[in-house]
């Protein structure tokens, strides 16, 4: 993870400090989560609702060809600022180090994923995305490649 630029080394000392938890994913992966408990108490949690099943399918009336992409470690596409990976250390037999990226464990990641790439999409027709999955459609295989090409 440290070289990937998900984490790194932490010298200074922190007000904040995690255990990490790993989960297992669908696929049988392991995934390394933050387990902010006290953090999450003290997070004010930004209002943006996420679209529902059915926010999304109304779009898709009259579409014929479909593309779903998957975000691979979603929330690692997003990155901290200084305060915000302060927060988001964790203490490790090897050390303590700090999240440079949105880690796994935080309440409003999710959230916070779904308004990043919103505004990335901006005004991009027959796109959405669903937590980390991006959905693209068009009504005839060209509009749908057109689409699919802006995203790309």
């Amino acid at each position: 993870m440290v070289k990937a630029g998900v984490i790194e080394k932490v010298i200074e000392p922190t007000d904040w400090v995690s255990p990490l938890v790993i989960v297992q994913k669908k696929n049988g992966a392991l995934r390394v989560c933050l387990d902010p408990q006290n953090l999450i108490r003290a997070i004010k949690r930004p209002q943006y609702n996420l679209p529902t099943f059915e926010d999304i399918t109304s779009k898709l009336a009259g579409a014929k060809y479909f593309s779903v992409l998957d975000a691979v470690s979603a929330f690692w596409q997003i990155s901290l600022d200084e305060e915000s990976s302060r927060f988001c250390s964790f203490s490790y037999p090897f050390g303590k180090f700090k999240f440079l990226l949105m880690p796994y464990g935080i309440k409003y990641a999710p959230e916070r994923f779904q308004r990043v790439v919103a505004e990335t999409l901006g005004d991009i027709q027959n796109a959405d995305n669903c937590f980390d999955d991006l959905i693209v459609w068009g009504k005839t295989l060209e509009e749908h490649n057109e689409t699919l090409i802006k995203i790309l």
